[in-house]
């Protein structure tokens, strides 16, 4: 594959990102395109500032269905296993997408198709749902990954977004998905929009309302080819809501995304701002037009104004609090990965992502940042450096200034919280990417303009607490590459919010000195040891923390999680790639006869369950795809109302069981060989967990 596509799967997904960020505040109706044009003009820019931006669902979608890919072993996949991939990541009725009605969305509806028991592609079909709702945008919104994954073959790229919108859509929303995924694709070899356009319409029927929006509109631009605003006239005029009904039909946002393609100045953030003044589905159609115009042109074709505010994070909220935490230029190596592995090449070194389940930032993508924040941009600086990295092509360069007082902080977010946010939109859960028991490494390099000594303290913030635990201070020396390294402390049943170092610069002469530390090569690995204690956790976004929670109820009472479920239901934390594990934890059966540690989960369909399972009852579960196996099962005497503790274990192929102590069940099985830990119910009931201690590594973790 060659190099610069690598760099260009970066783009491209910080393209659709910057579009969606930058569409998504007036994607609300009451943002008419009049409303939009007087109040905001000619747009240049975001049209909000966040502390952090919220979860979305034409980010959640690109990331989360691609797992359809990724679960299968990584070459292919079927439209059954898309609608699999569904429901095991989405939290029913919770984050992932619009659940704004089944007669409204078209989303909700396959979802509940799902549940009902359809599978693909009969829970999206026409014959299923109607034209009117299989039609909507949402076929070509969720595309992006598989542009991005197939670089110049969009013949591959338009097959895989197709089978993937069957789960949804029908009709002429998977040819939006098919063109909006080739053209993705054809960015990677195409030298012009044009080229774009046309690889795109490849991969289409001949006689589709789609290739004719598209044709209309090109025949528009080029008769009129300096007033966008025009030519949006025309397509609401001519292929508008009221000939295409169901408030986010595709075909008038198709017309938008090729008016915006073709009106943009060959510019991504143009392209992106003429998208969003357009109205109609401003976020979905600015991502997609954003994604493709950040492949075409490169890292070097994303504004500065539109890249820095992402600061390479998003935030997801599929059923992985895990997942959640995205780091973008981590995301991009995978989809590199994957997209070498269809090719059967090998990725080069520089662009391999880290293994599954650790976190390694090395700065190889030009101007990244992997999120890292700096407390005090006033009196410092903190920017990308090509060249002088410890082990590959960058770092990041800290300028420190010795007049003033205050230490910069250099810190990443182990874990979001709520008020990290200004809203809740979609609903996002997390749990962090950062436990205790793990090594955190970072390598550091001084170098003065003045003699001075350069301290670094490294610390942690926790989550609920809000409190910041400083650890053992170095002293950096001069010019020369020093590993700053420690292990995360016991945080007492909290969290990890933020992994930092604080950074002193002192004069040897005063009054004045200036200095420059340069950063790379973070990493964090190593076994996880640590306690969630429900009593330090609160309720945020609908959920506790760090819990996320399908098909049930829970909240905190009393210093103890409680869990409700009107039949099967499960609630996941932890690493999602945890290999050997344990979990234990008190708990309390109130109602039904089900209630038990969860290991393995790797999403709401597949997950080992060991526990109590019927009155006077054990056994150890394995759940596939929404079916229970029973792989091991002993008469055990239990009482509802009644506290115990519950131990279990998953190390290789062997799943243990522990009730107050003592061995009780034992079991081999090796389908699952990684997941989330956590507690779930097989069956309509109600029980009470408290302090859960888990041990996990990720070591030998593969997808595939």
């Amino acid at each position: 594959m060659k190099e610069q596509w690598f760099e260009k799967i970066y783009a491209g997904f910080l393209g659709m990102d910057a579009g969606m960020r930058l569409g998504a505040p007036v994607e609300n109706p009451w943002w008419t395109y009049e409303r939009l044009r007087d109040y905001f003009g000619d747009i240049r820019g975001y049209l909000r500032e966040y502390k952090t931006h919220p979860a979305d669902d034409d980010i959640n979608g690109p990331v989360i269905f691609l797992r359809a890919l990724l679960d299968s072993g990584g070459l292919d996949f079927t439209q059954r296993m898309a609608g699999e991939t569904w429901l095991n990541y989405t939290r029913c009725g919770r984050g992932m997408f619009w659940w704004g009605g089944e007669d409204v969305s078209t989303e909700h509806r396959a979802y509940m198709n799902l549940k009902r028991g359809l599978t693909a592609p009969d829970s999206g079909s026409i014959a299923q749902n109607g034209a009117v709702a299989a039609e909507q945008i949402g076929g070509q919104i969720f595309v992006d990954t598989w542009g991005l994954i197939c670089p110049g073959r969009p013949e591959q790229a338009a097959a895989f977004a197709r089978r993937m919108a069957s789960v949804s859509h029908d009709g002429e929303a998977l040819h939006g998905a098919a063109f909006m995924a080739a053209c993705i694709a054809a960015a990677f070899t195409c030298e012009s929009v044009e080229a774009v356009i046309d690889a795109g319409l490849r991969q289409i029927p001949g006689e589709c309302v789609y290739r004719r929006v598209v044709d209309a509109v090109r025949a528009f631009h080029a008769s009129h080819p300096g007033d966008f605003r025009a030519c949006r006239d025309y397509v609401d005029r001519e292929w508008g809501n009221d000939k295409f009904p169901g408030g986010y039909h595709i075909i008038p946002n198709a017309g938008i995304c090729v008016l915006a393609l073709l009106y943009g100045e060959n510019d991504l953030g143009r392209t992106i701002e003429v998208s969003c003044m357009c109205g109609f589905d401003t976020d979905c159609n600015a991502s997609n037009v954003g994604t493709i115009m950040g492949v075409l042109h490169g890292l070097e074709g994303v504004p500065e104004r539109y890249r820095r505010p992402i600061n390479d994070s998003a935030v997801l909220s599929s059923v992985s609090g895990y997942l959640n935490m995205l780091d973008i230029p981590t995301f991009a190596k995978e989809l590199a990965e994957t997209a070498c592995r269809l090719r059967g090449e090998t990725v080069p070194g520089w662009a391999a992502a880290p293994r599954r389940g650790e976190l390694a930032f090395n700065f190889a993508f030009p101007g990244s940042t992997h999120g890292l924040e700096l407390s005090d941009r006033a009196s410092h600086e903190l920017r990308w450096v090509s060249g002088g990295a410890h082990s590959g092509r960058g770092c990041l360069e800290l300028e420190i200034d010795g007049k003033s007082p205050a230490p910069a902080d250099l810190y990443f977010r182990a874990c979001c919280i709520r008020s990290d946010f200004n809203d809740e939109r979609y609903d996002p859960v997390f749990s962090p990417r950062v436990y205790p028991g793990q090594s955190v490494r970072c390598w550091m390099r001084s170098c003065q303009t003045a003699p001075a000594a350069i301290t670094v303290t490294p610390y942690v913030t926790r989550a609920m607490a809000g409190d910041r635990i400083d650890l053992c201070a170095a002293v950096l020396p001069e010019g020369e590459w020093t590993e700053i390294a420690f292990s995360v402390p016991d945080l007492g049943g909290d969290q990890a919010h933020d992994i930092g170092w604080k950074i002193e610069i002192a004069p040897v002469e005063p009054p004045w000195a200036c200095g420059k530390v340069y950063v790379d090569d973070i990493t964090v690995s190593g076994p996880m040891d640590y306690t969630i204690d429900p009593a330090v956790q609160r309720m945020e976004f609908g959920q506790p923390t760090p819990f996320s929670v399908n098909d049930g109820e829970a909240f905190l009472a009393e210093g103890a999680l409680r869990v409700s479920t009107r039949g099967d239901g499960q609630v996941f934390t932890g690493n999602y790639y945890a290999c050997g594990a344990s979990v234990e934890a008190g708990v309390t059966v109130l109602a039904g006869t089900s209630a038990g540690l969860l290991l393995r989960g790797q999403g709401c369909r597949r997950y080992y369950a060991l526990g109590f399972s019927g009155e006077n009852r054990i056994s150890i579960d394995r759940w596939d795809g929404g079916q229970r196996t029973e792989l091991a099962a002993a008469p055990f005497s239990w009482e509802r109302g009644r506290p115990c503790r519950l131990a279990a274990e998953a190390r290789g192929e062997t799943l243990t069981l522990r009730v107050d102590g003592e061995l009780v069940l034992t079991a081999r099985d090796g389908r699952f060989s990684y997941g989330m830990a956590g507690v779930c119910h097989g069956a309509a009931g109600e029980s009470v967990w408290t302090d859960f201690h888990i041990r996990a590594d990720t070591a030998g973790c593969s997808e595939t």
